[in-house]
């Protein structure tokens, strides 16, 4: 497996930087190349919720299944994830200065297929760390504007 991380402070509650990161609806709207987060059940985030994604990498779709395995709001979301990658994301929140620290770290696996199309692993891995670095801008973004 390989690991990606990143974190960033956003000037906004814990409480409200979590139910927006919680929420796999929100997930296309600040995570790169995440084209589609669909069958979202139960609507309630929480644990067990469980929904089917869709992403590109590098040219390549890749999708999958994933449950959220463990959540503890407002501080911690686990997202395990199956399919064309296998992946661990956990979502840490901590107040910071009035603010909300937020890391992000990914332990994912992609499918050999999937690799097979992409064919370079330090290209990926490069991908993967640029997309967390960018997610996290995005969130900031998102909520502070």
């Amino acid at each position: 497996m390989t690991k990606v991380s990143s974190s960033v402070t956003i000037n906004k509650p814990v409480k409200e930087v979590f139910e927006y990161m919680a929420s796999p609806h929100n997930g296309p709207a600040f995570i790169p190349n995440l084209n589609e987060n669909t069958n979202i059940f139960p609507e309630k985030d929480g644990l067990g919720q469980k929904f089917d994604w869709r992403f590109n990498m590098a040219g390549v779709d890749l999708r999958g299944k994933a449950e959220v395995t463990e959540y503890v709001a407002p501080a911690k979301v686990v997202i395990s994830s199956k399919g064309d990658a296998d992946s661990t994301w956990t979502y840490t929140l901590e107040e910071a200065g009035g603010g909300t620290k937020v890391s992000v770290g990914i332990d994912y696996e992609l499918a050999e297929t999937a690799l097979q199309r992409i064919v370079n692993k330090a290209v990926v891995s490069k991908l993967a760390q640029k997309t967390t670095e960018q997610m996290l801008e995005n969130l900031k973004v998102i909520l502070e504007t």
